[in-house]
């Protein structure tokens, strides 16, 4: 049994690596589709302004073949990569840590060979036309969700400045100094800033992943300590099972649909009262519900916890049966019946199929001292174990020892009283 258990424990340490893996390939594939969509629209932007420059200019831009062709070569790549991420659908994380790398160079060489062709035909140099330049490479790095494509943009930025106050001959070290703080100064923020963003949308996907088969008190545990939290257990723990009374006959008048609904209407109301005395809602059972105190948390007062969460749902029962009356609908009757003993609570299933879940006698007695209830004409039973426990803060009266399925010895039950 233990070595099942962990190895259903790895399979979801496994799951998380791996749907982890896909949501930053995926991220820096949308990333790096919005960096190809701005860098396309720089250039054409730039083009545009540069025509425009030129044609009212007293000193047109020195005729450059050299440039014509590097330009054109360029715009074909943004246009490439422009297509490329629009088409592709899934990414790869190996293959966007490289190209995403190569990206980086193929924008600095075209940056970089503008300087140095500037120089080449006597343009004079702009050192704040190279820093915004460079700093806009930088700024690529915000939709880009791997922290080395930062410190590469960043790296290769700082460098670049150096280089180009060398070839135009206006390096000083101030200014030098100043420019390449200022990159350095904003590749921290935009590194710290996408390591935030990645780890918010990366945790948002586990736990929607989670949540598929665990309750939320056993997600934030997973989340909190990892596999651990979901080692078996054995503890003493308050049961609550709940059913509504007449189901069958109920249903066979409405439509599927309606059922559905009437039903996910009734558990929403019910399971967030459960969840307010921080129960954990283990299962739904066709028109019952199974609901446990005391895992995956220790609670003392569980028991406690139990009994108030019934008496809150009798109370919301009489609000939903108004309503239901005032629109010519049946009344819903229920039956809660709620026992305290010990359990084992763990994972169960396969790797296809997991559910943390509990189970020992005490669930299959909380189930048949419900099946009391309407025997009894109530609609909430506890044991006589879970009143002790409760330590004289309820209002109960004892029905009496009752037999019940699969069990030689009679259970001793409590009525509660309404707050």
């Amino acid at each position: 049994m233990s070595g099942e258990k962990s190895a259903t424990i790895a399979q979801i340490r496994l799951d998380q690596e791996h749907d982890e893996a896909q949501v930053r390939a995926q991220s820096a594939l949308i990333g790096e589709r919005a960096v190809a969509i701005t860098r396309l629209a720089v250039m054409t932007l730039i083009g545009i302004s540069t025509g425009v420059l030129d044609r009212f200019a007293d000193v047109p831009t020195p005729a450059s073949p050299l440039r014509g062709v590097v330009v054109g070569l360029y715009l074909a790549f943004c246009i490439g990569v422009v297509v490329m991420t629009q088409r592709v659908k899934k990414g790869d994380p190996k293959l966007a840590l490289w190209l995403v790398g190569s990206y980086i160079f193929i924008d600095a060489a075209f940056f970089l060979f503008h300087a140095w062709n500037d120089q080449r035909l006597g343009i004079p140099g702009r050192p704040e036309i190279i820093t915004v330049t460079f700093a806009l490479l930088v700024c690529f790095s915000v939709a880009r969700s791997r922290l080395i494509h930062v410190v590469l943009s960043t790296a290769v930025s700082i460098a670049s400045v150096a280089t180009v106050a060398l070839i135009q001959g206006w390096a000083h070290p101030v200014w030098t100094a100043f420019a390449c703080s200022c990159l350095l100064a904003l590749g921290l923020l935009i590194g710290f800033t996408n390591l935030r963003v990645r780890a918010m949308f990366v945790d948002i996907r586990r736990r929607e992943n989670l949540s598929r088969f665990l309750p939320r008190q056993v997600v934030e545990r997973v989340l909190a300590s990892g596999g651990a939290a979901l080692e078996p257990v054995q503890r003493e723990v308050t049961i609550l099972f709940s059913d509504i009374r007449s189901f069958t006959s109920m249903s066979e008048t409405m439509a599927p649909r309606e059922v559905l609904e009437f039903l996910d209407e009734y558990f929403g109301h019910m399971g967030q009262i459960v969840r307010g005395h921080e129960g954990m809602l283990n299962k739904f059972l066709g028109d019952g519900m199974l609901a446990v105190w005391g895992v995956p948390d220790q609670q003392e007062d569980h028991a406690v916890r139990a009994v108030r969460a019934a008496l809150d749902m009798r109370k919301k029962l009489v609000e939903l049966n108004g309503y239901r009356v005032r629109e010519g609908r049946a009344e819903i009757r229920i039956g809660i019946g709620i026992h305290t003993g010990v359990v084992a609570a763990g994972m169960l299933g396969g790797a296809d199929q997991r559910e943390y879940t509990v189970i020992g006698d005490a669930v299959n007695l909380a189930s048949r001292i419900e099946t009391l209830t309407k025997a009894l004409g109530t609609d909430l039973l506890v044991s006589e174990s879970t009143f002790a426990k409760c330590g004289g803060k309820f209002e109960g009266t004892r029905v009496g020892e009752e037999k019940v399925k699969g069990r030689d010895a009679g259970v001793v039950v409590f009525t509660i009283a309404s707050r």
